[in-house]
C-alpha cells in the first residue's frame, strides 16, 4: 500500500495532500457535531455551578430555622479561671453571683510497697497468682440520684504476670469499674472515675507469693500497711445566688436551667464571682447575611447564565443556558419569594423588607443589619415565623363508619422554607431538574460521540476510495504513455 500511495499523483498531479484537502471539504458535519458537543458540555457545567450555589443556598436557609441562630448566647464571667460558663439555647439571659468553697475531686488510693516488686522492672514477673477484688462505693446518703453507687473490678492474676500486667487488666475493666490504676515508683495508684466522697476497699481469695502474705498485702494494699496513702474524694460546693448546692462534679448542667457551670477554682470568701448571660443578636444577624449574600451570588450566576448579550453586536456572547425555561422560571420564583408577605401574627413584621431585606427591580438582595437587630429586640418570634412557620389546618370529614371526624393537613408557609422547597426541586439527587437534565446531556452527548465516530469511519473509507481510485488513474495514465511511446517508436522505425 505504501508504494501505491508514493506512486500516487505521479501522472496525475493528485496526490495525498490534494485528497486530504478533498476530506477536509467534507468534513464540516464534524465540526458541527464537535461545536454541539461543546455548547452541551457548557451547559452541563453551567448546570452544575447552578446546582452548588443552589445547594449552598439550601443550606443558609436552613440554618434560619435553626434554635441556636434565634436563640443563641453570649456569656460573661469576671473570673473564667475560677467559674466558666456555657449558654444553651434555652437559658434565660439574667445574671448569677457564684461562691465556690470546694472543688469536686475524686478518690485516690496509693499501695504500700510491693515487696516482690523490689529490684525488679515493672515488665517482670511478680510470681503472684490468684483472684485480686476492687470496691468503689459511695458513702451512705452522699449519692446522687441517677449515678452509680458502687463499681467493682475482679481479675485473675497468673504467676507469670508483671506489674505493667496487673495494672493493664484492672483498666480493662475500667469502663464498668469506674477505677482506673497506674504505675508510680513500682506503687499502683487507683483512682476514682467517679468524683465525691467515695472509697474503694481491695480484697483476694488466694495467697500468691508462696509466703504467708494475702494478694492484697502481696500488691500493697494490706490492711496493715502503713504506707498506703489515702486521700478522700469531695463533692463540690457552692452557692448560687445565695442557694447552696452540692454536686459530685465540677461541671454542673443541672442547677441553672441550660447553663453549664464549670468550676475551676476555689473564690476568695466574700468575693463571689459575677457571670452574665445576654441574647447573641450577632448569630441571628450572621445568619440573615450569610443567606442575603449567597442569593446574591446565586442570582447573579443565573443572571450572566440566561445573559442574551448584545444581538446586534458582531461576535455576540451569550450566557450557557439562554432562553432556558427552567432556569429563567427558578430565576422568576427566586425573586418573587424574596417580597412575598407572611402573616407572622405581628402586623409590623410580614416581609423582609419590614426586618431590613430589601429587594431592588434586578432582584438583588441589601441587608440593612441595624433595622434587623430592632427588629429582633422588638419581636424576635415574628422574624422567625417570617422565615420558618409551619400552619395547621382542621378540614370537617367522615370515617369508613361514617362518624365524624377532622382532617389536620400541615403546610409550610415560611418564606425560607417555600425557598427550599423551591431550591429542592432543582437540586435533589435522583428527582431534581438538575438531574435529570444532566442525564439528558450525558445522553446527547453519548449520542454525538457515535455519530462523529461514524462519520469519521465513512470519511476515512472515502479516503480509501479516493486513494485507490487516483491510484488506478495514475496507473492508466503511466500505461497509456508508455504505449504512447512504443506507438511512437514503431512509427519512427517504419519511417526509416
Amino acid at each position: 500500500m505504501a508504494s501505491s500511495i508514493n506512486f500516487l499523483g505521479s501522472y496525475s498531479g493528485i496526490d495525498s495532500a490534494t485528497i486530504d484537502a478533498m476530506i477536509e471539504a467534507e468534513s464540516g458535519k464534524v465540526v458541527q457535531y464537535t461545536n454541539k458537543q461543546t455548547s452541551i458540555t457548557a451547559e452541563k457545567n453551567a448546570w452544575k455551578d447552578i446546582n452548588t450555589r443552589l445547594d449552598s443556598l439550601f443550606t443558609k436557609l436552613g440554618t434560619l430555622g435553626e434554635d441556636k441562630t434565634f436563640q443563641s448566647k453570649t456569656t460573661t464571667s469576671s473570673d473564667a479561671t475560677k467559674v466558666a460558663i456555657t449558654a444553651g439555647t434555652d437559658s434565660l439571659a439574667s445574671n448569677y453571683s457564684i461562691e465556690v468553697s470546694k472543688l469536686a475531686t475524686s478518690t485516690q488510693v496509693t499501695s504500700g510497697i510491693i515487696e516482690s516488686a523490689k529490684g525488679i522492672t515493672i515488665k517482670d514477673s511478680l510470681g503472684l497468682s490468684g483472684t485480686f477484688t476492687g470496691i468503689s462505693q459511695a458513702k451512705p446518703g452522699s449519692d446522687v440520684e441517677g449515678e452509680s453507687t458502687t463499681g467493682s473490678f475482679e481479675i485473675e492474676i497468673s504467676v507469670e504476670d508483671s506489674l505493667k500486667d496487673i495494672v493493664g487488666k484492672i483498666n480493662e475493666k475500667s469502663k464498668e469499674s469506674g477505677i482506673q490504676a497506674k504505675i508510680v515508683d513500682n506503687r499502683i495508684v487507683m483512682t476514682d472515675s467517679k468524683m465525691g466522697d467515695r472509697t474503694i476497699t481491695f480484697s483476694d481469695s488466694l495467697t500468691g507469693d508462696g509466703s504467708n502474705n494475702t494478694m492484697t498485702e502481696a500488691l500493697g494494699f494490706g490492711a496493715t500497711d502503713s504506707n498506703i496513702v489515702v486521700k478522700k474524694g469531695q463533692s463540690a460546693e457552692l452557692t448560687i445566688d445565695g442557694i447552696a448546692v452540692t454536686r459530685n462534679t465540677n461541671s454542673i448542667t443541672d442547677a441553672v436551667e441550660g447553663l453549664t457551670i464549670e468550676l475551676k477554682g476555689v473564690t476568695e470568701a466574700s468575693k463571689p464571682i459575677t457571670i452574665g448571660i445576654k441574647e447573641d443578636t450577632d448569630t441571628t444577624v450572621k445568619g440573615f447575611k450569610d443567606f442575603v449574600d449567597q442569593y446574591n451570588s446565586t442570582l447573579t450566576f443565573v443572571g450572566d447564565q440566561l445573559d442574551v448579550g448584545d444581538p446586534s453586536a458582531e461576535n455576540n456572547k451569550t450566557g450557557a443556558l439562554t432562553g432556558d425555561s427552567s432556569l429563567m422560571r427558578l430565576e422568576s420564583e427566586l425573586r418573587s419569594l424574596m417580597t412575598q408577605n407572611v402573616d407572622t401574627g405581628n402586623s409590623n413584621y410580614r416581609n423582609l423588607e419590614s426586618i431590613g431585606i430589601s429587594v431592588d427591580r434586578f432582584g438583588a438582595a441589601t441587608l440593612d443589619t441595624e433595622k434587623l437587630k430592632k427588629a429582633l429586640a422588638d419581636d424576635p418570634t415574628a422574624v422567625k415565623k417570617m422565615m420558618f412557620q409551619t400552619t395547621t389546618t382542621e378540614t370537617p370529614s367522615t370515617d369508613e363508619s361514617g362518624a365524624p371526624t377532622t382532617i389536620k393537613t400541615e403546610k409550610e408557609v415560611g418564606m425560607a422554607q417555600k425557598m427550599r422547597s423551591l431550591v429542592d426541586t432543582y437540586i435533589s439527587e435522583k428527582t431534581g431538574i438538575i438531574a435529570t437534565k444532566s442525564a439528558t446531556y450525558d445522553k446527547l452527548s453519548e449520542d454525538i460521540t457515535k455519530s462523529i465516530t461514524k462519520f469519521n469511519e465513512r470519511l476515512e473509507k472515502k479516503r480509501e476510495n479516493y486513494v485507490a481510485m487516483f491510484t488506478r488513474l495514475d496507473t492508466a495514465m503511466m500505461q497509456a504513455e508508455s504505449q504512447l511511446a512504443y506507438l511512437q517508436s514503431q512509427f519512427s522505425t517504419n519511417e526509416s
